[in-house]
């Protein structure tokens, strides 16, 4: 994750579908974050980053500008979003450009509680829709 425009507009399009209860995986710099707690739609914001280090460090520093409830949950995506209740998930902890779309598929198949999802990586600039 950077903070350069260019990846910033990348997140744009998941940031746009958050509302209700947001799930975001993949803490980076706390950017998508603080941009899905601005949206009015959004009511709650639910976290999960795997490492805890970063979390301890990086919520300090973005909580004055966020002003929603946010619930950072420690651990694996994989494990923990398919237990999770929610009308939209963020995912953004891909290692690479282009795996996405599978990954965030299973992710879907394996969570019925959540309504819809977006990839980081798989915008509709490669014109696949999201469900």
């Amino acid at each position: 994750m950077s903070l350069t425009p260019a990846e910033l507009m990348t997140l744009r399009p998941g940031t746009r579908m958050a509302k209700g209860h947001t799930v975001i995986a993949g803490l980076g710099l706390g950017h998508q974050l603080i941009e899905v707690a601005k949206r009015l739609p959004v009511k709650r914001v639910t976290v999960v980053e795997l490492d805890r280090e970063l979390a301890d460090w990086i919520m300090p520093v973005i909580q004055p500008h966020i002003r929603k409830t946010v619930d950072v949950i420690i651990g694996d995506a994989y494990e923990v979003i398919p237990k999770l209740t929610a009308n939209v998930a963020l995912i953004d902890i891909f290692p690479g450009y282009g795996d996405g779309f599978r990954r965030v598929e299973e992710l879907r198949r394996a969570s019925p509680k959540i309504k819809k999802f977006w990839g980081w990586g798989t915008s509709e600039m490669t014109g696949k829709a999201q469900r």
